[in-house]
């Protein structure tokens, strides 16, 4: 790739980056745009990083999915042999690649925010393409991805989450957000296709990520349609039927006008649990869409405009008992089937003046799940004495997301970083069950319950970040946001005891306010206190009683306290990132089954957590990097709370003391093996600490580690691959709850082994 360096008083020139609303890591961009109007020229391809004063190198690297999510590559521009596949490089020293994030809204170097963030590369998500929440949590230190069942999963960072399931999709404490659009909890199981990098951002960020974002967010940030030529397909074979397609095209259609980039995939793998009664469970069949169009003609502006589709069809069940004989193993009479529908449309316009730039996000999210779950397992009935028939129960879950943001922010490098804006959100939420867990005797499995849970969300935000004294930065942000939230429910029968309404509506503030300080430009050290807030809860799962709709659950709410140190060492061949913090949590939402009705009760509880990040990423030698990753949570529940006498002191469920991650990631020439092109390897940890699977800690769930592989070799326009995914076959366990005295859990994905092949055109 080349590039062209701004040269003052050539032409008149605004100098706006338009990568910065894409919030694309620096290192990964092929070029960036601005307009020179004198010129004649609309658009041209320049970098304006103060930072990076050498050129951009040629090809960037292979990514490592590791931590801090980027690998070393050379500092000055590298060409790539035709004969040999080697990197010539002018350079004679090695660094590490920078990493830019958008978690302020804005483009900033990773090391220059005062905040506990992980980046992940695309790459990472290749670990586990089916279910990106596990990669994500795999390499990120104290973050979980709670998997119950299809449709109901849900992230955990620092132990701040539901403390048991969701009372309802909006019932979330980590914000979900892709391309700036904020997701509920049921399309966190999107597919996440073609994504160019993930933000994770630790501790409360409603001020400039939205509602419910009390322990922190997902940012995810996809591949743009710039212009950028790519045109390649993927394809992979596995064991117990894993397969999957994908392919991807992107480039500029009208020139000076249009550009275009879209991704299609399949997907299928076979079950994997075993069942007494039905074929194996746990086979997906997966197909998704993404695709985008970005219009370039207008001066100093850019439309983009992208669509995604998503069909996911699964047998998972909906629990398995955990001291069944070759576990895991099922005794559900009645195979499960759920299907999860997501389609969305996102509108984004972006306007550069001369010293700031205006974005305005609209999106519509359309979400929708089918479930025929049985809810009979004969071997946890025939373990408590009850005799085992087929209770099969259907639900359909479906929403229609509208949502607006725009703001105004400064531009990448201004000396006084800032952003202003205003966002608003309407979701409407329909939930149709006719299963004996959805209706009180005599009625239960014979009446169908209908909940309309419909949220609207105002929001007004700004943030910024003021130097001073030469090596100080004070940054100071707030948002006040009001909801309204109202439900409704009724049933088939027109039976006025199950039939009622309720709303709500509350304003509140959120902010956050971090002091930092340059002990030299790569060593910097930070304190930092947050207000979070979520929601008030009703209980989706639910029914009126004698016609009343109870009362929503209050809102949780917290502070959090953190301290941390980055830098940047060994002549930009080490970088480390630790942080130490403090959660005070009150009135956390969680619902749990109650063996006594055969359903789920929601309640509330105080909790605190504390502890410690620590992630570091390093460039050994040339072409071998390190990358790794540790995080420790102490967890309580506290004095207050509906459980008061039973559960005060108890670790906050599902929340490990110990999470790490480990990498090494090498890349080599292949004429060591007489060939051309390179080789490269692979190979990733991750461990996960023993945690409690409810408030009443009844059991602990088995600490674990995973180990994932993978060797390739790679020239020109073509790469093959061997890979492993949980190479020894782990069945770790990733919810539970106790039913009568018997243990009832869900488990993750076992081994894998494949192949694939990538070929770019």
């Amino acid at each position: 790739m080349s590039s062209t360096p701004h040269i003052e008083g050539q032409c008149a020139v605004h100098r706006a980056p338009l990568h910065q609303s894409l919030g694309r890591s620096s290192g990964s961009i092929d070029a960036v745009r601005e307009g020179l109007p004198a010129c004649g020229s609309r658009m041209v391809r320049t970098v304006r990083h103060t930072w990076l004063n050498a050129t951009i190198a040629a090809a960037v690297a292979v990514a490592a999915p590791d931590v801090l999510a980027t690998e070393g590559k050379q500092a000055q521009s590298t060409t790539e042999s035709s004969d040999s596949g080697t990197s010539a490089s002018s350079a004679e020293s090695t660094v590490l690649e920078p990493v830019t994030v958008t978690a302020r809204k804005t483009t900033e170097r990773l090391q220059d925010v005062p905040e506990s963030i992980t980046v992940l590369q695309a790459k990472t998500l290749k670990e586990s393409p089916f279910d990106p929440g596990v990669a994500i949590a795999g390499h990120a230190p104290n973050v979980q991805w709670v998997n119950r069942s299809t449709g109901s999963q849900w992230f955990s960072i620092r132990g701040v989450s539901s403390l048991g399931t969701p009372a309802n999709y909006s019932d979330g404490t980590i914000a979900f957000n892709v391309d700036g659009v904020p997701n509920s909890m049921m399309s966190a199981s999107n597919m996440l296709l073609d994504v160019d990098h993930i933000e994770v951002l630790r501790g409360p960020q409603g001020t400039l990520w939205g509602t419910n974002a009390l322990g922190g967010a997902i940012n995810v940030v996809t591949k743009q349609p710039d212009g950028t030529r790519d045109v390649h397909v993927t394809t992979e074979v596995g064991e117990h039927g894993y397969r999957m397609g994908e392919a991807v095209l992107g480039g500029n259609i009208v020139p000076g006008e249009l550009d275009g980039r879209m991704a299609i995939r399949y997907g299928h793998e076979d079950g994997d649990v075993r069942s007494l009664y039905t074929d194996k469970l746990g086979k997906r069949n997966i197909g998704a869409f993404r695709g985008g169009l970005r219009f370039t003609g207008l001066d100093d502006t850019l439309v983009t405009l992208t669509g995604t589709y998503l069909h996911d069809q699964a047998n998972a069940p909906l629990y398995l008992l955990r001291s069944a004989s070759q576990f895991p193993t099922s005794g559900i009479l009645t195979e499960p089937d759920s299907k999860v529908t997501q389609t969305g449309a996102t509108l984004t316009i972006e306007h550069f003046f001369d010293h700031s730039q205006l974005t305005s996000i609209s999106s519509y999210q359309h979400n929708k799940l089918d479930s025929e779950l049985d809810t009979v397992d004969k071997l946890v009935y025939d373990a408590i004495g009850y005799p085992a028939s087929s209770n099969v129960g259907h639900s359909t879950d479906q929403e229609n997301i509208f949502s607006q943001e725009i703001r105004l922010n400064s531009l990448e490098g201004a000396p006084v970083r800032w952003v202003v804006g205003a966002s608003a959100m309407r979701t409407n939420g329909i939930r149709w069950c006719s299963s004996t867990q959805c209706a009180p005797p005599p009625y239960s499995g014979s009446v169908t319950m209908t909940s309309d849970l419909d949220t609207t969300n105002l929001g007004l935000f700004g943030d910024i970040s003021i130097p001073f004294a030469n090596r100080w930065e004070f940054s100071i942000g707030g948002r006040v946001s009001h909801d309204h939230i109202e439900m409704k429910q009724d049933n088939s029968l027109g039976l006025a005891s199950l039939t009622g309404s309720n709303s709500t509506s509350q304003t509140y503030p959120t902010g956050r306010v971090a002091l930092s300080y340059k002990w030299t430009n790569d060593i910097q050290s930070y304190v930092s206190v947050a207000r979070g807030h979520a929601s008030r809860v009703y209980a989706l799962f639910s029914y009126p009683i004698d016609g009343v709709v109870a009362n929503p659950y209050p809102a949780a709410l917290g502070w959090t306290y953190e301290t941390g140190v980055k830098a940047d060492l060994l002549s930009h061949r080490l970088q480390i990132d630790a942080s130490v913090y403090h959660n005070d949590i009150k009135n956390g939402v969680m619902s749990y089954l109650d063996p006594s009705l055969g359903a789920f009760r929601t309640t509330y509880q105080d909790y605190k957590t504390s502890g410690f990040e620590l992630q570091a990423r390093a460039l050994i030698a040339e072409g071998l990097s390190f990358s790794g990753g540790v995080g420790y949570i102490h967890s309580e529940l506290g004095a207050n709370g509906a459980a008061v006498n039973t559960v005060a002191g108890n670790p906050v469920p599902n929340t490990p003391k110990w999470t790490a991650t480990a990498g090494l990631q090498y890349e080599t020439s292949a004429k060591i093996i007489h060939l051309p092109g390179k080789l490269s390897a692979d190979l990733q940890y991750q461990y996960t600490g023993k945690r409690t699977a409810d408030i009443d800690k009844s059991y602990y769930f088995d600490a674990y580690s995973l180990v994932n592989a993978r060797i390739g070799w790679r020239n020109k326009d073509l790469e093959v691959y061997l890979f492993g995914r949980n190479l020894f076959d782990k069945r770790y366990e990733t919810f539970g709850n106790l039913y009568y005295g018997m243990q009832l859990v869900s488990v993750g994905r076992g081994r894998i082994l494949g192949a694939g092949l990538t070929k770019s055109f």
